[in-house]
């Protein structure tokens, strides 16, 4: 029943995905057949988290419970989900668990899921938010109820109560291999957290149910099962489970059950000192000898590593600084400088600035297969006939001041305040409306060319442009306000892409197909027109 765990990984031929706290690759198993292998590790914030709350970095890349919890977990749901849901939600099963000796941590191998995460809105697809809905209603919360019930109070997390990053944790695998084709189902495929359930979005669910647990448990909630319920509940519904499993396959499951409980509580009871000492022996840190001195030296250990801590925040500190250095050294400032002043003088050269970064946004679309070859080649068309305009290449100087907006902003700004050559009020109005200031002066100017040559006047560009965030995208919103139907697609496309970038780019609770992603990408139906027929 146990999973064994060898030491050689399959080749991969490439990468499937990356998160906070692992990559994943595309494999071959032993027979062939093509696998995800999920490698766990962290860096960064996620790392700064795990080290706070869980005593090392994620566990699941160097403790041998851990990850063979997970692989448990997941053969568990792998057959109760799909019970669950009749059918419509299925579980990237868990295969082999494995030691990757060249990353020197552990991989977790599963079943491919084909599938494709949920359509985002854009003006040639406007019917991507049934999906979502269907997801996050008809998926996600029915299911988190069912593993509350069953006791897998963790994997509530990685289901979505509360985690919008957690949207991008399910694939739709459309009827007969087609994307988005209906029924279709629904493939859970990754069921490990990154962080401990602490960070929800919603602040009731934090309050409800995430520390109240926290508490119960007597630690931050990370993918915690309540064993003796899960058992209990295994009891209670043998009947049905019997009848759809036989009871070979009723008695498998409580076989199961039974090693999840004994290598969660070897995990779980690990005191914070011994988590480290581990992490350093999988990493190579330490050898054996040395690890077995300090399990029965803590206070030796937490002395150790606390100079070693000091030693490598000083070493970061320093690399930092000369990285810093180095940027700064290396960026050609005589080139950018001449590229904003050929932006600002250069009707030529801010057209084809335009086009080169909406035609990057377009082909990022593809490649993430929210735009199908027919609807890139329409906006290709789009791009290259100039319908837009020149309210396009306006929109071209806008994203090529920016850089320099920001370095003002962030750096000059701040270092004149630190010199006391501006005071304290110059500094916020600058770090505030540095923006929508420089967005301000640039338009302002358009609108006194255009009337003094008798051409149509930008005045929704200037007004748009005052406002923070939605002003990055005036002159686009201005194309939509003065086009004809045939006109505005690129325009819309622009705004419902760039919605979407901030989803993707918001700190802690954002990222590609996430739900915080697909909300603000549907912001611009807030406030564009209809399109007409």
């Amino acid at each position: 029943m146990d999973a064994s765990i060898a030491e050689t990984a399959p080749n991969a031929e490439r990468e499937l995905g990356r998160g906070r706290s692992a990559k994943v690759l595309l494999g071959r198993d032993s027979r062939g057949g093509r696998v995800a292998r999920k490698l766990f590790a962290s860096t960064g914030l996620t790392r700064l988290v795990q080290l706070a709350f869980l005593g090392a970095p994620n566990p699941y890349s160097w403790n041998r419970d851990a990850i063979l919890c997970a692989h448990h977990r997941r053969r568990l749901l792998a057959r109760l989900v799909p019970l669950w849901s009749e059918g419509r939600v299925a579980v990237a099963e868990s295969t082999a668990v494995r030691w990757n000796a060249a990353a020197r941590c552990f991989e977790l191998q599963t079943r491919f899921s084909p599938g494709c995460p949920p359509p985002l809105h854009h003006p040639l697809r406007m019917r991507g938010e049934g999906f979502v809905r269907e997801l996050v209603r008809e998926v996600q919360e029915p299911l988190a109820e069912r593993l509350l019930e069953a006791g897998f109070d963790g994997a509530v997390w990685q289901a979505g109560y509360g985690n919008p990053v957690a949207l991008n944790n399910f694939l739709f695998e459309g009827e007969g291999g087609a994307r988005f084709a209906r029924p279709g189902r629904w493939v859970w495929i990754d069921l490990e957290s990154g962080v401990p359930a602490l960070f929800p979005l919603d602040p009731r669910a934090l309050l409800r149910f995430y520390l109240p647990r926290s508490v119960r448990y007597g630690r931050p909630l990370f993918d915690d099962v309540d064993c003796e319920r899960l058992e209990a509940w295994l009891d209670l519904h043998a009947k049905e489970l019997t009848d759809a499993f036989g009871s070979g396959g009723l008695t498998g499951l409580r076989r199961r059950a039974r090693v999840l409980r004994g290598r969660q509580e070897r995990w779980k009871g690990l005191a914070r000192f011994q988590r480290m000492i581990g992490y350093r022996l999988a990493r190579g840190a330490i050898d054996e000898e040395c690890a077995e001195y300090y399990r029965t030296r803590p206070v030796r250990w937490y002395l150790a590593d606390s100079r070693r801590l000091l030693r490598s925040v000083g070493r970061a500190a320093w690399s930092g600084a000369r990285r810093l250095w180095t940027f700064f050294g290396g960026v050609p400032w005589g080139r950018l400088a001449r590229s904003l002043g050929r932006a600002i003088v250069s009707q030529r050269y801010r057209a084809f600035a335009a086009r080169r970064f909406v035609a990057g946004r377009i082909r990022s679309w593809e490649q993430r297969g929210q735009l199908d070859v027919a609807g890139a080649r329409h906006l290709r068309i789009k791009l290259a006939s100039g319908e837009a305009g020149v309210y396009l290449t306006d929109f071209g100087v806008h994203l090529a001041i920016k850089p320099f907006v920001k370095t003002i902003q962030y750096w000059l700004l701040p270092a004149l305040w630190g010199a006391s050559l501006i005071g304290d009020g110059t500094l916020a109005i600058g770090l505030i409306a540095g923006g929508p200031i420089a967005r301000t002066i640039y338009t302002s100017g358009r609108v006194l060319g255009a009337f003094r040559h008798g051409h149509e006047r930008p005045l929704v560009a200037l007004g748009i442009g005052i406002l923070p965030v939605l002003g990055n995208f005036a002159f686009p919103i201005q194309i939509l306000y003065s086009s004809t139907s045939e006109g505005d697609d690129l325009a819309r496309f622009l705004l419902y892409d760039g919605f979407a970038r901030i989803g993707r780019h918001m700190p802690i609770w954002g990222g590609p197909d996430t739900l915080t992603e697909h909300v603000l990408n549907r912001v611009p139906d807030l406030f564009l027109r209809p399109k007409r027929p």
